[in-house]
């Protein structure tokens, strides 16, 4: 249809009819996409030597849209922006909207200020995307007051400003607490799948609400609200973190009913479910069923082998991925490590380091980790030091593998040296940190030093000991 709209504008053109604003508008629509973007900086040409970009904001809109849309090119959309001799609200919001989605949050709270002080009340549609952005850089604070304003101004009850505060609660909690998204859930007046799938989301990315998850699942249903595909790929992700794949299978019979099995998602969220039940051939079976496979689907599949200590049909899907064409990614790359590191193949694993290496990976902090921990398991703790000392960025559990891998490996006075520079370095140690430290103290019967470690744990670091650190 898009190719249609392009010759018959053509067609136009040759016939000897100019284009007006709103032939122009349609056609830069048209354009915003990768395939005819091209095009779409054509007609910017000619949109700018006829005069309708200075004449109309609804093409200047539109150009901003296709710049963002087609290639993501946000530089371009706001020099378009910029040079727009007159803007409104609708203006405003969309440049906002358009940094937000693409990565840029920061320089969408930037332009909301902006809008303010030119003069412009923000909408619901800019408190939509503006607290989106929050959510993205988790500025909580700033989306408590921009929840305030929302109130004041009576958009609290709009169902879109609610989803974004449902969202915005959910992750930047810092205690993993699902309480004041719920409160903005229960405050809405009214509910559609929308406001359903974000609660839902919001209690299964918690870590600790799934049975939660899948009650307000069946609730949205006793409400009449038909579920979409992110709906189920939510509840089904619930269903697979309770072990739980009976559930899952009602769930997937439903989705089924309704057309959307053979949407990636709800396929990627089934394969993960038979996966954390420990069902490769059922979770086998849903991949291959798939239609259209992503790399989430490979990914999913991978995991779900590696996890499930299958190495050898891990390696396999791995030169299948290749063969596809479709990329990998650090993910992909760290659960192939992790499969090598569980049947000690450090030859695989060297493989898999030389093909990372090639695809630019090595700077990769998750990748790092799992390279650390790939060799310290396979006995070369050597390589394991060399991964780590080359790292530019270590957290927690760059530091606590390669304390671990010492420890495991005997160099006991290493192991405590590591954990002291750690200290150094103001990165805070966890459990599995000092499970490492102590297990390197017994080894060596340093005992009063694993004494103060161990004291260390709560009066120092605030961590309460378990039963594996009196082990």
């Amino acid at each position: 249809m898009e190719w249609q709209a392009i010759c018959t504008f053509l067609d136009m053109l040759e016939l000897g009819f100019y284009p007006n604003e709103y032939c122009f508008t349609a056609m830069i629509r048209t354009c915003s996409n990768a395939k005819y973007s091209w095009i779409g900086e054509i007609i910017y040409g000619s949109v700018l030597k006829a005069g309708y970009f200075e004449a109309d904001i609804c093409v200047g809109c539109e150009l901003i849209d296709m710049f963002a849309k087609s290639s993501g090119d946000l530089g371009s959309a706001y020099k378009v922006f910029e040079k727009m001799p007159e803007r409104n609200l609708v203006t405003w919001t969309l440049m906002i909207t358009r940094f937000a989605q693409l990565g840029c949050a920061r320089d969408a709270i930037v332009m909301f200020l902006d809008m303010e002080l030119s003069g412009y009340a923000p909408d619901r549609f800019t408190y939509s995307s503006v607290l989106s952005a929050c959510t993205e850089l988790g500025l909580l604070a700033l989306g408590k007051q921009l929840h305030s304003r929302v109130i004041c101004f009576g958009l609290a009850l709009d169902v879109c400003v609610g989803c974004s505060l449902v969202n915005m609660y959910a992750k930047c909690a810092a205690d993993g607490l699902v309480d004041d998204s719920r409160k903005a859930f229960d405050r809405m007046p009214a509910h559609n799948v929308m406001s359903w799938t974000t609660i839902i989301t919001a209690y299964v990315q918690s870590g600790e609400c799934d049975k939660e998850a899948i009650e307000l699942f069946c609730r949205m249903i006793s409400s009449q609200i038909q579920p979409n595909q992110f709906s189920f790929s939510s509840v089904l992700k619930a269903c697979g973190n309770l072990t739980d794949p009976c559930i899952g299978e009602q769930v997937y019979a439903y989705a089924v009913k309704l057309g959307l099995a053979s949407v990636n998602c709800v396929g990627n969220s089934l394969i993960s479910m038979y996966a954390k039940s420990r069902r490769m051939e059922d979770a086998r079976k849903a991949f291959d069923i798939l239609f259209e496979k992503n790399l989430v689907s490979y990914n999913a599949i991978v995991d779900g082998y590696t996890k499930n200590m299958k190495s050898e049909e891990t390696f396999l899907l791995f030169n299948e991925i290749a063969d596809t064409g479709i990329g990998i990614n650090a993910f992909t790359f760290a659960s192939l490590l992790s499969g090598a590191a569980s049947i000690g193949a450090m030859g695989k694993g060297e493989q898999i380091h030389g093909r990372l290496l090639k695809e630019g990976f090595e700077s990769n902090q998750c990748i790092c980790n799992a390279l650390i921990s790939m060799y310290s398991r396979c006995g070369n703790i050597e390589s394991a030091f060399q991964v780590f000392y080359q790292m530019e960025d270590r957290n927690v559990i760059s530091w606590t593998s390669i304390i671990t891998g010492f420890a495991k490996h005997g160099f006991a006075a290493r192991a405590l040296e590591m954990f002291r520079k750690m200290l150094e370095t103001g990165t805070k140690p966890n459990e599995i940190t000092f499970v490492a430290v102590l297990s390197a103290c017994s080894h060596v019967g340093m005992i009063s030093e694993g004494r103060k470690h161990f004291n260390s744990m709560y009066e120092v670091h605030g961590i309460v000991s378990r039963m594996e650190h009196y082990a």
